[in-house]
């Protein structure tokens, strides 16, 4: 046999009528109480605000994008671009270069014979001797004075074996009597062996015959040398 018990449910709360407006009352009073507060909070909060004196922060902001770098190409727009768009330092700059193409340095000169002075530049006998004389054992070596290039080697009436040298401003130098030639053609340096002391043509004994010529003028090597640092 079963046995059920029977629970009795709690009856719901009832409000008297009476008592209804004055808890309504209540409750808007404390609804109203609570959005005063809210407001003197928020009140309190900005005048703190206010107050601070650091700066609000501002959001960050994205650095702009910047285009990359270019190469640097004006160089070669000037080069295709000719003359006409170069700046006149440019142009200065290559008529510079164009004058030092065609200027050449200082001559270089250096005695042609370590021998004996013999003979002047002068008259003797009625006649110009139009070089100095350098005395020295036969067969001896023969310098290029200077740098130029050999116009002529070879046989001349009164100077036996002769080879005269040009230089690129029109001085040429001039050498006779040799007995032999090293060199009979092409340009050579000051210093440079050139040909052998002999005693051909009008001659006494082996030397030297050594002319400076201007504009083809014989001029006197001696004092033409001293200014240049030799001396015969």
């Amino acid at each position: 046999m079963t046995f059920r018990r029977w629970f009795a449910l709690p009856r719901p709360l009832r409000i008297p009528s009476a008592a209804q407006p004055a808890l309504a009352v209540a409750v808007l009073a404390v609804f109203v109480a609570g959005m005063i507060v809210s407001g003197m909070s928020g009140r309190a909060s900005a005048a703190r605000t206010a107050a601070d004196p650091r700066p609000a922060m501002a959001p960050p902001v994205a650095a702009p994008r910047t285009a990359a770098a270019l190469p640097d190409v004006s160089g070669a727009l000037l080069a295709l671009d000719g003359s006409h768009s170069r700046p006149a330092g440019a142009r200065t700059s290559r008529s510079s270069r164009r004058v030092a193409l065609t200027t050449r340095p200082g001559h270089r000169w250096v005695r042609p014979y370590g021998g004996v002075f013999s003979s002047p530049f002068g008259y003797r006998w009625g006649r110009l001797h139009a070089g100095v004389d350098l005395a020295g054992p036969w067969g001896t070596t023969i310098y290029a004075a200077t740098d130029g290039c050999i116009s002529y080697a070879g046989p001349m009436s009164g100077y036996g074996e002769v080879m005269q040298i040009h230089d690129w401003d029109g001085t040429e130098t001039v050498y006779g009597h040799m007995s032999s030639f090293i060199r009979t053609s092409g340009c050579v340096h000051a210093g440079q062996p050139i040909a052998r002391i002999g005693s051909g043509g009008d001659a006494t004994g082996p030397h030297l015959h050594f002319e400076v010529r201007i504009n083809g003028v014989p001029v006197n090597p001696v004092p033409f040398l001293a200014k240049r640092g030799v001396y015969l």
